[in-house]
């Protein structure tokens, strides 16, 4: 039929068959369907193309940080398929993570036929640019008939394409039905369409005049968020050249003679001010690290961003942009940089090895279970080739902090995007479904209890899952802020600590993933390198000392550099 004679066929049948043959062959493998009547075409379409693996998921909401977290394992876009209303409302956080974490999925709900809209009719909101600037395209296609199904695979190769542009985000197609609602079943023929996509490279001669900047001089790379593949390898390659300190998240952090770990406690400690750069080099987002992008709002030095796309520079500080790919970019550089004077990258080296030294013999001498020494223990642990999977606030902040140590066999993912912590449990859930690898979750208990409903389709998919979860009874990040001196404790508590009394261990059960309590880090350990199946593993921890702990360990850093 792709291709073929539309004439006689069901309009949206022809519709959806020819727009999901055309978007299997450009490469989509994952498709995530959340239950409903007006999304039969569409539904039905996907999971008879033998190339694509549906899953469906009951809530909307956690549905599309699934398809999220599969984009992000995967690197390229995943589809997100729901009936109209409501539905399509619950779509839209993730559609807001992916934005701003620039993954690429797309997002095709059902709608009702025009003569429908603003009836009063049922299950029918305004669907048309619903998501807003949330999206790199919007497209309303028009209740099927021959025209828009001879169009349906121009349309998924302009869908892809958008999707993956620089920067790759979501993108939204509507599609109104009206009834009887078709339903495909037979398998889709592929088209021939294909989308290379190319990397934005700097013209020559600006990569000369970038080359010129760095040369020679006291050079300083910080980068944030997850970077694409290849960006380790030509960073180190150029670093290691030019003899220029690295400090990444731990997102896009790699082992390298020039990355610095400890780039927070580096910062919070003075180093940052006392052995201060000529040049900074910025890549992606502004760093997990406060202390760091704190000095880097205040430092009166020149700073350039070098991104493919968009504008993310919210401290206003960057005097230069280059637009370009950074791995690219950082590749074309290699041989032509001068290095760094010595003993520039030696010293930036031994106060990074000084801080591990004190963050080593500090966690040593305090008693486990401690925040910090859980996100080392996970960090360390977690078997090769698995994925860690990092909640926002607390414990992304300990795991960037703390780790310890580089992995080349291990990947990091947030959604740090919006720096929400919602959908943390169904995003990790996708990125397992994405390959079958094992992925270790390091999550707060918020983040747990706020996408509970992540769990039944965890335990339902049997996936390769360890959820390590820190639970002291509520936001422990807000006892870090503020908030936690000006306020009456009482007050503090119920409005910022929110004791929540609940039991994760007893909720996973409940819905079928096996879980219990840990006390012992050994045991920890052993339990997240040996993990076969779904299991979630409860840390209780004290709020108020966690803030003890911190103070300790930054205070030894601070000690341990002035020696």
């Amino acid at each position: 039929m792709i291709g073929g004679n539309l004439a006689g066929v069901d309009p949206a049948e022809a519709l959806t068959t020819r727009l999901v043959g055309a978007l299997a062959d450009l490469g989509l493998r994952h498709a995530v369907i959340s239950p409903g009547s007006r999304s039969t075409p569409l539904a039905l379409a996907f999971a008879s193309d033998p190339r694509i693996t549906s899953h469906v998921i009951l809530d909307e909401r956690s549905a599309g940080f699934f398809a999220l977290g599969i984009a992000k394992q995967g690197g390229i876009p995943a589809a997100l398929v729901c009936t109209s209303g409501t539905a399509t409302t619950n779509y839209f956080p993730s559609v807001v993570e992916a934005s701003h974490a620039r993954v690429p999925i797309l997002v095709l709900t059902a709608d009702r036929p025009p003569e429908l809209r603003a009836t009063a009719a049922p299950q029918t909101i305004d669907q048309v640019g619903l998501y807003g600037s949330s999206v790199r395209m919007f497209h309303d296609v028009g209740v099927p008939d021959e025209a828009t199904a001879a169009a349906a695979p121009s349309l998924a190769l302009r869908a892809w394409s958008a999707a993956l542009d620089a920067p790759h985000g979501p993108v939204h197609l509507n599609f109104p039905f009206r009834e009887p609602l078709a339903t495909p079943t037979d398998p889709v023929e592929p088209t021939t369409l294909r989308h290379r996509g190319g990397e934005v490279q700097l013209p020559p001669e600006d990569l000369v005049e970038l080359a010129e900047r760095l040369s020679g001089r006291r050079s300083l790379i910080v980068a944030g968020g997850h970077q694409r593949p290849g960006f380790a390898a030509a960073t180190a390659m150029l670093a290691g050249e030019a003899a220029i300190p690295v400090v990444a998240d731990i997102q896009c952090r790699f082992p390298s003679s020039s990355t610095i770990v400890h780039g927070d406690l580096l910062a919070s400690s003075g180093f940052f001010h006392d052995n201060g750069p000529e040049i900074i080099v910025r890549v992606g987002q502004i760093p997990t690290s406060r202390s760091v992008w704190s000095w880097l709002q205040k430092a009166d030095i020149e700073q350039i961003a070098l991104d493919d796309a968009g504008w993310r520079d919210p401290l206003g500080t960057v005097t230069t942009a280059y637009r370009a790919d950074p791995a690219v970019t950082f590749a074309d550089l290699a041989g032509r940089v001068a290095p760094t004077p010595d003993p520039w990258l030696p010293v930036w080296r031994s106060g990074d090895r000084t801080m591990g030294l004190a963050v080593d013999r500090t966690l040593a001498t305090l008693p486990f279970p401690s925040e910090p020494a859980i996100a080392r223990a996970v960090w360390e642990s977690a078997p090769s080739g698995a994925t860690v999977y990092v909640a926002s606030s607390m414990p992304i902040r300990d795991l960037d902090t703390f780790s310890g140590s580089t992995r080349g066999d291990i990947a990091a993912l947030s959604n740090r995007g919006a720096n929400g912590i919602d959908g943390l449990l169904s995003s990790a859930a996708g990125a397992a479904a994405s390959d079958g690898r094992r992925v270790v979750v390091l999550a707060g208990d918020l983040s747990v209890l706020h996408d509970v409903a992540a769990l039944g389709f965890i335990a339902r998919l049997e996936l390769p899952i360890t959820i390590v979860t820190v639970n002291n009874d509520g936001g422990g990040i807000f006892h870090f802020l503020p908030q936690a001196d000006r306020l009456d404790p009482d007050r503090f508590e119920t409005l910022f600590g929110t004791p929540h009394g609940q039991s994760p261990t007893a909720i996973a059960k409940a819905f079928g993933v096996p879980a219990r309590e840990v006390t012992d880090e050994q045991d920890l350990r052993s339990s997240i390198a040996g993990a076969k199946g779904p299991t979630l593993l409860e840390i209780k921890t004290d709020r108020t000392s966690n803030v003890e702990i911190h103070e300790k360990l930054k205070a030894a850093a601070r000690e341990t550099l002035a020696e």
